[in-house]
């Protein structure tokens, strides 16, 4: 979303297009996991804890000691966004009230990232001027560093799954 908000600001793309299309695709795929939780629990659960390895529990006690606020507090915890809509779908919280905070929580999620990109992109070019020459350097920095993030994770991944394996041996 930051680097949305970049491109907005470069001109590639346009600000209020992408806080749109964000909050929505948000929306939708929060919407979706708490419906999901609210009509199918016990399906659901089963799914999650076969490929998921999360503290349900810890999870379960932020939205009970935060309520309402959860909503929001759960749009900024990176990994936690799919799984706390379905954690509040679970808790069987009641879906006029969830989709009419979710939707505040999502357009502010996106209105804030967008403009913090926007805003990074301003402060970007009063620091070294005319940024068009200094894009293509940009753009092969942002996908090297994603490629070295994503080669990392996947090795992590892997040396963590064979040390997994190797104990399952007898």
């Amino acid at each position: 979303m930051i680097a949305a908000g970049f491109l907005a600001f470069s001109g590639y793309l346009d600000a209020i297009a992408v806080i749109l299309v964000s909050t929505t695709a948000s929306y939708v795929g929060h919407g979706t996991f708490f419906l999901i939780a609210l009509h199918k629990r016990e399906v659901f659960l089963t799914f999650v804890q076969k490929f998921i390895k999360v503290n349900l529990s810890k999870l379960e006690t932020i939205m009970g000691k935060y309520g309402t606020a959860s909503i929001f507090i759960s749009q900024w915890l990176y990994g936690f966004r799919l799984l706390s809509a379905a954690v509040l779908g679970l808790s069987r919280m009641g879906t006029t009230k969830y989709f009419t905070f979710q939707f505040i929580s999502c357009l502010l999620w996106a209105i804030i990232c967008t403009a913090s990109g926007y805003f990074f992109g301003a402060t970007l070019k009063n620091l070294i001027g005319d940024m068009k020459k200094y894009e293509p350097y940009i753009a092969i920095g942002v996908l090297i560093i994603g490629f070295i993030i994503w080669f990392l994770r996947d090795v992590r991944k892997r040396s963590h799954e064979r040390s997994r394996d190797m104990k399952v041996e007898p």
